[in-house]
């Protein structure tokens, strides 16, 4: 079949609704001289008149009558189709993360509102100390605290990770005169084991006037919070985690511990809308859980 003018078909739509060539010209944002020419086409295409101009306006003649329901049916279709293309479409696939410890967790409470929002996409929390390798697809994406060793990666801040000094409520009810005079030396800790006092958090701790050795050790973070929900004593455990958790005591804030975290992945995916998806999410998320913490400990 020969190309059908079908730009024409709004010419007539135009018409037909405007009653005069001047106003349908005004409508489809062209002179008249240019729609009459168009009109003219239409009829010339369809071998018969579709419209009588009139000095009073243009009337449909009964082709155009059916010329023009169909056109409007046309119409309808292409609008659907637009309201198609304009609406987002479901995200699909998999963002794997990896992260340490304490972020692991935070991405475990933080993620479980994606699933409403985006029920077809799924997340992989990979823990570990040493980032993964995204050069070689280990991951999708790192959640860590400051900027990688590669140049190759793209990220964005998504919140900040904050942490205190913690005891269970038992424990803080047991003690709360040594806490509440800060006599640390008469006080139980726990902590991280050997290979990791160097931590940040570890010499933290010491920088405490007479505290103790943690006598409750472990390598890994999120063991300190296990340690310290049991009631073993006092323990450094990120705030948020800690809120989440419940049942915990907050004695005394450590902000020289504050770290921005980042959602960092490979430039060829980080446009992809999983990733970006799964980033605003986590921006939103990390934003809320903060308001919604107690103020600062005294």
């Amino acid at each position: 079949m020969k190309h059908f003018p079908w730009d024409n078909l709004m010419v007539l739509l135009a018409v037909v609704r405007g009653g005069t060539l001047r106003e349908a010209a005004k409508a489809a944002r062209m002179s008249t001289a240019t729609l009459s020419r168009r009109l003219d086409a239409l009829e010339e295409r369809l071998g018969g008149k579709v419209v009588e101009r009139t000095s009073t306006g243009c009337i449909p003649t009964e082709l155009g009558q059916r010329v023009f329901a169909l056109a409007e049916q046309m119409e309808e279709a292409a609008d659907e189709i637009a309201r198609e293309a304009d609406t987002p479409k479901e995200l699909v696939g998999t963002v794997r993360i990896n992260a340490d410890e304490w972020a692991s967790f935070l991405l475990i409470t933080l993620l479980p509102g994606l699933n409403r929002l985006h029920p077809g996409l799924g997340v992989e929390v990979l823990t570990s100390r040493e980032p993964y390798n995204l050069a070689r697809r280990e991951a999708d994406a790192l959640l860590r605290y400051g900027p990688p060793d590669t140049t190759d990666l793209r990220g964005d801040r998504v919140g900040r990770v904050e942490y205190a000094l913690y005891a269970n409520q038992a424990y803080a009810a047991r003690r709360q005169a040594a806490i509440a005079n800060q006599a640390w030396h008469e006080l139980e800790f726990v902590g991280l084991d050997e290979p990791r006092v160097e931590f940040e958090v570890e010499r933290w701790l010491r920088t405490l006037p007479g505290a103790n050795r943690p006598w409750l050790r472990c390598n890994y973070s999120v063991g300190v919070l296990d340690g310290v929900t049991a009631g073993g004593g006092l323990g450094v455990i990120e705030r948020t985690v800690a809120e989440h958790v419940g049942g915990l005591v907050r004695v005394r804030d450590a902000p020289a511990l504050s770290q921005d975290v980042w959602l960092w992945t490979h430039r060829s995916l980080y446009e992809t809308p999983r990733f970006q998806a799964v980033r605003d999410f986590l921006k939103h998320a990390w934003l809320n859980a903060v308001a919604e913490r107690a103020p600062p400990a005294a």
